[in-house]
């Protein structure tokens, strides 16, 4: 679930590559597969269910416009984890783009909130940044946000950097505000962890 007690700041963070041995699977019973025709209102329901949207419709809307006019991408890159029962309980998508330059992101990672803590948002990412090494598509981008202080963390581990400045396309975030909120969050170990990596990008 998003953390709403602190303040909201965003932040993009970085990763150059992938090492497979950094792979995790899902627990034992779950799944990940990728999205087939009709999965769209599993996906409103799983983004409604963290809070990224106020109803299930709204957030159906949303991929509606977003995600419909890229269907064949997305039906090759939008990964879904199902339960034991075949329940869909968290998703995540390896974004590509290109507009005018090639842009590969990890988008939209949720995971159902009876089902976190299980590691399927690891699992979602690496599978995921599997995908984006085997075509070889580097470096791979996400935008995150201090209320999902638990996933900076989760991405960190992984390999991702925060990222201090940036070109425009890249999109808004606030690094310096993100990090002080984040100081009040994390260990100091942690912060200084996460704070010594960060870089610049051009």
């Amino acid at each position: 679930m998003l953390d709403k007690s602190i303040p909201y700041y965003e932040m993009i963070m970085v990763a150059a590559g992938w090492d497979p041995s950094r792979s995790a699977p899902p627990p034992p019973g779950y799944v990940i597969r990728p999205y087939q025709d009709g999965d769209e209102a599993h996906w409103a329901a799983i983004e409604t269910s963290v809070g990224e949207f106020g109803q299930a419709s709204d957030a159906l809307a949303y991929w509606e416009r977003e995600f419909r006019p890229h269907l064949d991408m997305v039906r090759r890159r939008c990964l879904f984890a199902l339960d034991p029962k075949g329940h869909y309980v968290g998703t995540c998508t390896a974004w590509e783009q290109y507009d005018p330059r090639p842009l590969f992101m990890i988008h939209w990672v949720a995971v159902h909130p009876q089902r976190q803590g299980l590691g399927l948002g690891g699992a979602l990412v690496c599978q995921a940044m599997e995908l984006f090494r085997q075509s070889d598509s580097f470096p791979v981008v996400l935008h995150t946000q201090t209320w999902s202080h638990k996933a900076i963390r989760l991405y960190h581990r992984l390999g991702f950097r925060p990222v201090r400045s940036s070109p425009p396309a890249l999109g808004k975030h606030d690094y310096e505000q993100a990090m002080a909120v984040l100081k009040g969050v994390y260990p100091p170990k942690q912060w200084e962890a996460l704070a010594q990596s960060a870089l610049d990008i051009s």
